[in-house]
């Protein structure tokens, strides 16, 4: 590396850039609160990302896999925002989409140390402690189940207003959204622990493990609780692939998830396909869980989606402008006051913002993380349960999205995009197969500290 380039790095570059990002991001949030704001928010961005290169402040990243398809997201991304009908609504997702991609860049380029990683996840935690915190504060609840009623009727409501919330509140269903992220890593952070060794750091990831558990249950989201359930389920799977082949851990975790396999196709039984099928065409009875309701409302939002998708197959309706085109163009059977605000299913509504090339970008995207993110977690036994954690939360992330949205934009995207980044970095961070591989560093000291002594090492 260039001494000028070093230089840089020693004068904290990275600290003001991270810096510039950090007062962006409230502008990103709430760009129709100020255009000069949003305006020179935009700015800082670009700055960050052209000119130190430009006056050899830092050097040129690595090439890395994901550098095409984020170049062709853009590409698109720029295509549905320039087509819109609504400016105001593409503004207001077209910035959070942005600044989203400059952090998952900046993460890339900065955290390169496990402890900057460690940095960087506090500053993800503490980001998602803020958004559920104002999202509970401001909830909309509901009561779907008896149960939680006194409980909820506890929780202080409608306490700090957040710019651009509907008057009612905040739909739980954002919230469960939001949880998803974290509710995952929690858990197995939980469960890599050392139990053997209890200290005040096991008590209060415990702590904070229930109470996350607790809010996702008080939403009474069912796109949530699927989503809940299939990241524990996930992250039994992963589990089990990455501890010790042949070892009892391994074998109970097998066991747990044959278990929870049995007992979901038991509950599948006892309903039987009859009554699947009945609730499906009369969602309206009642159930468990509240009446299904919702459901009706969703197969209508689907139905015109489709149409939508159909009508603006490559550039999509533009970025954030479907809550008023599908009101515009389509006979919604549904009442004409409702803000139908997305699509209810997240592969059609990425599909109707950006087109369907878009959704096959961001699932290209998706499937790069996530084998990144696989990759990590076999070969860093220290930042595992990380690893896995963050994975289960992106699957879960997309399985509650098969009936709810947290759209490409919305305010608490972010934490989307600082997820796919702590992923992408955590494989940076991880030593890649051919580096551990005895052939071609037989005497690295890396090698003799991180795999157990073989052989050769007996010998000597």
């Amino acid at each position: 590396m260039p001494t000028k380039w070093v230089w840089a790095y020693g004068n904290k570059t990275w600290l003001l850039e991270g810096f510039i990002l950090a007062v962006a991001l409230p502008f990103s949030l709430f760009p129709n609160q100020t255009i000069i704001g949003t305006l020179l928010a935009l700015f800082g961005l670009i700055f960050i990302e052209t000119l130190p290169v430009l006056l050899k402040w830092r050097p040129i990243q690595s090439p890395s896999p994901l550098d095409i398809p984020l170049l062709l997201f853009g590409l698109v991304l720029g295509v549905s925002i320039l087509i819109t009908a609504d400016p105001d609504l593409t503004l207001d997702k077209a910035m959070g989409v942005l600044f989203g991609l400059f952090l998952w860049r900046y993460l890339n380029r900065t955290v390169q140390t496990t402890k900057a990683w460690f940095i960087a996840l506090a500053i993800f935690g503490l980001l998602g402690l803020g958004f559920v915190s104002l999202g509970i504060l401001n909830a909309a609840w509901l009561n779907k189940i008896e149960a939680f009623t006194p409980i909820l009727n506890r929780l202080p409501n409608q306490i700090v207003a957040v710019p651009g919330q509907p008057s009612e509140g905040i739909h739980p269903n954002q919230i469960a959204g939001t949880l998803l992220f974290y509710f995952p890593l929690l858990w197995s952070v939980l469960i890599g622990q050392q139990w053997s060794k209890v200290n005040w750091f096991n008590w209060l990831w415990l702590g904070l493990t229930l109470l996350g558990t607790l809010a996702l249950l008080l939403t009474q989201s069912r796109s949530g609780w699927l989503g809940g359930a299939a990241a524990i389920f996930c992250l039994t799977i992963l589990w089990a692939f990455t501890v010790a082949k042949g070892s009892r851990k391994q074998r109970n975790l097998f066991a747990l998830a044959g278990l929870l396999t049995l007992v979901g196709v038991i509950g599948l039984v006892l309903i039987g396909p009859e009554r699947l099928i009945s609730l499906w065409q009369d969602p309206a009875q009642e159930t468990a869980v509240g009446s299904l309701g919702s459901l009706g409302f969703r197969q209508e939002v689907w139905r015109w989606t489709i149409v939508a998708i159909q009508d603006f197959p490559f550039t999509g309706v533009g970025l954030g402008s479907f809550r008023r085109v599908v009101r515009r163009l389509y006979p919604l059977a549904i009442e004409p006051g409702y803000d139908v605000a997305h699509a209810h299913n997240i592969f059609f509504h990425t599909a109707v913002d950006i087109g369907i090339p878009g959704l096959i970008i961001y699932l290209a995207l998706i499937g790069l993380v996530l084998g990144l993110g696989w990759q990590a977690a076999r070969h860093n036994a220290k930042l595992r349960p990380y690893a896995l954690g963050l994975l289960a939360g992106l699957i879960a992330f997309h399985i509650y999205g098969l009936g709810d949205v947290l759209a490409l934009g919305s305010k608490t995207g972010v934490a989307f995009w600082f997820l796919l980044g702590l992923l992408t970095t955590l494989h940076q961070l991880s030593p890649s197969p051919a580096k551990e591989s005895p052939k071609l560093q037989p005497d690295s000291p890396q090698k003799r500290r991180t795999n157990p002594p073989g052989p050769l090492a007996i010998k000597r």
